[in-house]
């Protein structure tokens, strides 16, 4: 059994380093923390660091850690929640002595001494609390622990909305619910909003685009970031803005980033398959949802098309 193998190389090592996919959502970063603080509730002597950076969305979940080079070469490097070295968050992964790649998105490349990959988990959040349950004989899960892992659960299943979720995901959420921690200010970081964001919400709704197709789709630039004052993770997190409109099949979030001098592409559906046409602009994802970086406003252009005529041809299906 996988869990029993990775449980099995923790042990080995004095030192893990857990790193995370660049732009991290609560499941991300939920499931790192969560790891991290089941390894250090465990096994206490163990030196174990979160690396990478937050999102405005994520900063709340807990603090990450800054390491020097010099810790990596003897380090056992966990990688969670994603699948090709090219979105891995910090470089330095590759510095360490051995690596674990727990991710729950269709395998794109394979590059760790050890690999855990199953779709059939709704987040890898899931997958970490699958790790403690399996091996909850010699682990213990703490109350941030269940808080963070609860937190990356709830968003990435769409409050249990999405059709990923399954019975397992249900039971699990409930024994990490069952700790003792604050629901209501969770809830509160991830879904209260400012009356600017509402505003936002309200444009959004006035202005999104869509085809006969069933294709929805919205584009913000910099203009509009400036005008309702949100950030480009506020404003791509709220690409479900769009799922629950009958005439719309796939509906995606074109969010322009100055920082990362890219436009943040997010592809969402109830029918099409997505993440192959994500792979085409280089990115990836899950079949309903996925994203990538587009470079512009002409590759932007170039996405709605291809993305268009892919609700063409699933209607035609149907």
């Amino acid at each position: 059994m996988i869990q029993k193998e990775i449980l099995k190389k923790i042990k080995e090592y004095d030192t893990i380093i857990i790193h995370h996919h660049v732009n991290p959502d609560p499941d991300c970063i939920g499931s790192q923390l969560g790891l991290k603080y089941l390894i250090q509730a465990s096994f206490p002597d163990k030196k174990v660091y979160a690396v990478g950076t937050h999102t405005e969305r994520t900063k709340f979940m807990g603090e990450l850690d800054v390491v020097s080079d010099e810790v990596f070469p003897e380090a056992l490097v966990i990688i969670v929640d994603v699948g090709d070295t090219k979105r891995i968050d910090d470089e330095r992964f590759k510095l360490g002595k051995e690596m674990i790649k727990i991710d729950h998105h269709p395998l794109t490349e394979t590059f760790c001494n050890l690999e855990w990959v199953d779709t059939s988990y709704a987040a890898c959040c899931e997958m970490i609390i699958d790790f403690y349950v399996q091996n909850q004989d010699e682990l213990i899960l703490t109350n941030e622990a269940a808080r963070v892992l609860y937190a990356g659960l709830l968003t990435d299943t769409g409050r249990f909305y999405y059709n990923s979720v399954t019975e397992r995901t249900l039971r699990y959420g409930a024994i990490v619910y069952e700790y003792d921690f604050d629901k209501l200010e969770l809830y509160s970081h991830l879904y209260f909003r400012s009356v600017d964001d509402l505003k936002f919400v309200g444009y959004i709704m006035n202005n999104f685009e869509y085809t006969e197709n069933g294709l929805g789709y919205m584009r913000i630039n910099q203009e509009l970031l400036d005008k309702f004052k949100v950030s480009p993770d506020y404003a791509s997190g709220l690409v479900n803005t769009l799922g629950n409109l009958k005439e719309i099949i796939m509906w995606m979030f074109f969010t322009e980033d100055k920082g990362l001098g890219k436009i943040r592409t997010s592809f969402r559906s109830r029918g099409p398959i997505v993440n192959k046409l994500a792979a085409k602009y280089g990115g990836g994802g899950h079949m309903w949802a996925s994203g990538t970086l587009a470079d512009n406003w002409e590759t932007v252009d170039k996405i709605i098309k291809d993305a268009d005529e892919l609700c063409k041809e699933f209607k035609k299906g149907l």
